[in-house]
């Protein structure tokens, strides 16, 4: 499995799809990569944060598919 070390690690407070936008924007991010429940329906395929993420974006933005 792969770990994320204390230096790529953050914590924020804060509306999320803004503070994500804000942080990549800021480290010069590449590439965002967010959890999504990957409901039924294309309607539903994204809950608002990941949908407000993606649309927010400067960078690319990977949605995967999270198992409840």
């Amino acid at each position: 499995p792969y770990s994320v070390g204390s230096d790529g690690q953050h914590i924020i407070v804060g509306r999320a799809e803004n503070e994500i936008h804000s942080l990549a924007e800021e480290l010069g991010a590449e590439l965002i990569v967010v959890g999504s429940h990957g409901r039924h329906g294309i309607a539903l395929l994204l809950g608002s944060t990941a949908n407000g993420i993606l649309h927010g974006a400067t960078c690319d933005v990977l949605a995967v598919r999270v198992g409840t």
